[in-house]
């Protein structure tokens, strides 16, 4: 086994694990936030781009738990998705399929779900501060809307996560005419 399938299998399985423990940890962190068992956010192992004393000092209750997990899962589902593709593409590598046509095709998919995590997390970021703040008293209940300085950065790896995909295309196309070129 060569060294890129060596560590192209160490990776894949280390996405593999993160696909498996990402909704759980979501799950777990929106269960325990604020209970003696939030031992994740309290180290600091885990930051958060919500925090949650700026929507409420009230102590959140079971249904704006259930809230806020469905709606951190559905954020999650988009870095699931990612991490499927990543996944793919790793098995790819180990297999020794390095430059192929499909390889590129899941950079093309991983740049568009870059777009998706931005809009999602536009509106992650929306949904939480309604939920978070739903049981407040009426004129203390909040809608934020943004466009925060790490989406733009995020769309601008988007950008170049494309253009390397078109390029890797591009090259497969040269490489595979020239293999016909007597």
């Amino acid at each position: 086994m060569s060294k890129i399938q060596k560590q192209s299998r160490r990776v894949r399985i280390l996405f593999q694990f993160l696909f498996v423990i990402a909704p759980i940890m979501v799950c777990y962190y929106w269960l325990t936030i604020g209970t003696p068992y939030e031992f994740i956010a309290s180290t600091g192992i885990v930051q958060t781009i919500i925090d949650i004393n700026n929507y409420t000092n009230l102590p959140l209750t079971l249904t704006t738990r259930l809230f806020a997990i469905l709606a951190s899962l559905m954020l999650c589902s988009v870095t699931m998705y990612a991490l499927k593709i990543l996944i793919t593409l790793f098995r790819n590598y180990e297999s020794n399929k390095i430059f192929s046509i499909e390889n590129t095709q899941y950079y093309k998919k991983l740049g568009y779900s870059i777009f998706y995590w931005v809009g999602g997390s536009i509106l992650y970021r929306a949904a939480m501060s309604v939920i978070l703040s739903f049981n407040n008293p009426p004129g203390q209940r909040y809608l934020f809307i943004g466009f925060i300085g790490v989406d733009f950065l995020s769309i601008l790896f988007g950008f170049v996560i494309l253009i390397i995909s078109w390029i890797m295309k591009e090259g497969y196309i040269l490489a595979d005419e020239n293999n016909f070129t007597v």
